[in-house]
């Protein structure tokens, strides 16, 4: 839901240099992949990176960094996501809580029971066939596999969401060599816990207040704007919009509009929210 991945440059461009950089909702690691990307230079913006969540979803980033999910084929169905959801917190595996979870929530299966069957096919035909994780060999693939089943096209299984977030987390491998990676943290922590070093820039990206929860998580957003504005180093917040007793205390530096993997189909612009980067002045 709170995915950063289409606008992350720009959200990187506005922050500035520092010794440190801390992610402090980390999620997927969207925005510190883009940071460690954009420290891949002999003046690296940041040299050290600190990623934190309460969930276990960054360890989903740093597995497919180190090439865990190269030959991942599996596919998850509705009974096997369940199993694996009831599950203890600390033992349930991020791939197939977060890949196959609908929008990333970590709680819903990411196919409807009506479509669940024909997604199985579609995605037991590609393996079969030659396969490669890249989104070309895939819309090949599935125009092939449209033709042999006669597939209806209102089942849009070019948009086959799961091997496209395979595809994603594969394309992490390409990090695996960058020295960057050496001074990459990772904590499961409440961000309040987190020890804050000077010369450091934190980005914060929390569960957004009365647009719903994200993995089950919640926090007392009075006592997370109090916090910011004790911090003495700058920090950053992506938001949708600041309660009106701390407007006084952040500057917007950005806003974009947001679209995000929950419209449910209704694209209309207005319908779309606006979300802002907020700074501490």
């Amino acid at each position: 839901m709170g995915s950063k991945s289409k606008i992350a440059k720009k959200i990187v461009g506005l922050l500035p240099s520092a010794e440190n950089f801390y992610d402090l909702f980390a999620g997927g690691c969207a925005i510190t992949h883009c940071v460690i990307l954009q420290s891949n230079s002999l003046f690296p913006k940041w040299k050290n990176f600190i990623v934190n969540d309460l969930t276990n979803a960054p360890q989903l980033f740093i597995d497919a960094i180190k090439g865990k999910y190269k030959n991942e084929k599996r596919f998850i169905t509705r009974k096997q996501f369940k199993a694996e959801m009831a599950k203890p917190l600390n033992e349930q595996d991020p791939y197939i809580k977060y890949i196959w979870s609908f929008g990333n929530n970590g709680q819903n299966y990411l196919f409807g029971r009506d479509v669940e069957k024909i997604k199985h096919k579609a995605h037991i035909y590609l393996m079969k066939n030659g396969y490669d994780g890249t989104v070309k060999k895939r819309i090949e693939l599935l125009k092939l596999f449209k033709n042999d089943y006669k597939i209806d096209n209102r089942l849009e299984l070019q948009q086959l969401e799961r091997l496209q977030q395979l595809e994603r987390l594969q394309q992490l491998q390409q990090l695996q060599q960058l020295q960057q990676l050496q001074q990459l943290q990772q904590f499961k922590k409440d961000y309040k816990d987190v020890s804050i070093k000077p010369n450091s820039v934190i980005y914060c990206d929390p569960p957004y207040q009365d647009v719903g929860k994200y993995d089950g998580q919640s926090i007392d957003y009075n006592e997370f704007w109090q916090w910011c504005l004790n911090q003495k180093n700058p920090i950053y917040v992506s938001s949708y919009k600041i309660p009106n007793e701390y407007s006084d205390k952040f500057k917007i530096v950005g806003e974009w509009l947001k679209q995000t993997t929950l419209q449910g189909g209704n694209n209309k612009r207005e319908n779309h929210p606006t979300e802002k980067l907020y700074r501490l002045i």
